[in-house]
């Protein structure tokens, strides 16, 4: 297709609309779910249910509009787009929700409860069998990595992570555990963890960190996912025997980075062993296999890629059995590690839905906030990734934000009548 074809094509792009089915036909119950969240506001006063007040949040982030104010402002609030919302919600609006009020809900919304709609989104997407193609010997990967949310010079909600420079002076972070489910091209969050002091700490005691943060979501993901095989990926800090043994325990196949200076014992026996015997015989793949420590036993490989006269080493240890046929896999699986900070908290940070804004120095209205972008970056990937007709556009992510803001703040009839007969396609 020539830049006259993507013009003319791009001039009735109705991309709301496509949006909106995706939901429709793949997330049937998300609007039912928003509804049926707790209310705690004295239902006397109140004038929007919760269903459009998570409706009015979460289209506006779909748009790529992370601050919250936007949403009050008169080139997003037309008539136009209170009667699109009005028809999405299925309810009649003389107004759009203000920000403040949807910051009062969010105020007191329950987060254990959008944890449920975090599982409900994945498991169903999981149930469409549409990305059962990217599943390795029957599992799903699930990467592992921590981000920053925000830092201060003040201890924000008197629970921040705190970090005492050589000044003495202490900075304070806002920091965050992510599992995303990783399929082709996407990543999906499919659990968070704050990492977060829960109580004021003395000289001797440990702040939270990704290790415990970590501990405390696998629990989570073994009991809401009890029966699915996962390979579970991230960097050197995972490589512990501690973790090790809960992989192994849970069922779950591995792939970590392996560090020179971690786990020493085991990158001296890999080394030493690919001197006297390489398993493979694949050119600039390493391999050894059933290597033993204390009471694990691990196979440990490496790649060593050469672009432009340079040499990138990439080591792994993993309990995948691993030899000449599937070494070429496993180290690209683990190489999807990469996703999690390029598809994941980049795009988050500085392309769509810029999580480091705090949108609310309420705790709670916080991580409400965190969650709800988090349900977005999923469905803007489902349209990006998965929709043909919008990547036939080959839009930005920048031009599909102005695209959705475009066509949910004009008249838009065709919503009252939305064709689910179709499939999203995803690359391999």
């Amino acid at each position: 297709m020539n830049r006259k074809q993507r013009r003319e094509l791009r001039k009735d792009k109705n991309l709301i609309r496509n949006l909106y089915a995706i939901i429709q036909k793949y997330l049937p119950e998300l609007f039912n779910r928003f509804y049926n969240l707790t209310d705690t506001r004295n239902q006397s006063y109140v004038t929007y249910d919760m269903k459009v007040i998570c409706v009015t949040r979460l289209f506006g982030l779909l748009c790529g509009l992370t601050s919250l104010s936007i949403i009050s402002d008169d080139n997003f609030n037309t008539d136009a787009c209170i009667e699109n919302i009005s028809t999405i919600c299925q309810t009649k609006l003389d107004e759009l929700p203000y920000w403040e009020t949807i910051q009062d809900v969010f105020v007191n919304i329950k987060i254990d409860e959008l944890r449920e709609i975090q599982k409900y989104i994945v498991k169903t997407l999981i149930r469409s069998k549409m990305f059962d193609k990217y599943k390795y010997k029957g599992a799903f990967q699930l990467i592992f990595d921590g981000t920053g949310l925000s830092n201060h010079d003040y201890n924000l909600n008197n629970n921040c992570l705190q970090r005492k420079h050589k000044d003495g002076k202490i900075s304070y972070y806002k920091y965050i555990l992510e599992c995303k489910l990783c399929v082709g091209n996407i990543v999906i969050s499919l659990d968070s963890e704050f990492i977060e002091n829960t109580k004021m700490l003395t000289e001797k005691q440990k702040q939270d960190c990704e290790t415990n943060a970590f501990k405390r979501m696998i629990k989570r993901i073994k009991k809401n996912y009890p029966k699915q095989k996962f390979i579970i990926t991230g960097d050197g800090l995972y490589a512990t025997t501690p973790i090790i043994k809960i992989c192994n325990k849970n069922k779950w196949f591995y792939i970590f980075n392996l560090k020179p200076d971690r786990l020493k014992e085991i990158n001296s026996a890999f080394e030493g062993n690919i001197l006297l015997e390489n398993e493979t015989t694949i050119k600039d793949y390493y391999l050894s296999t059933n290597i033993k420590y204390k009471d694990i036993t691990v196979h440990a490989f490496k790649y060593i890629e050469k672009t432009n006269n340079k040499e990138t080493t990439f080591r792994y240890i993993s309990n995948i059995p691993v030899n000449n046929d599937n070494i070429k896999s496993i180290v690209k699986l683990g190489r999807n590690r990469w996703k999690i900070e390029n598809e994941g908290f980049y795009t988050q940070k500085h392309r769509t839905f810029n999580i480091t804004h705090l949108n609310s120095r309420n705790d709670n209205a916080m991580k409400a906030h965190y969650f709800f972008i988090q349900f977005a970056h999923t469905i803007r990937q489902l349209l990006e990734q998965g929709d043909l007709h919008t990547k036939s556009l080959m839009l930005k992510l920048k031009e599909v934000s102005a695209y959705l803001v475009q066509s949910l703040t004009s008249p838009n009839p065709n919503l009252m009548n939305i064709e689910i007969n179709f499939q999203l396609r995803f690359d391999t």
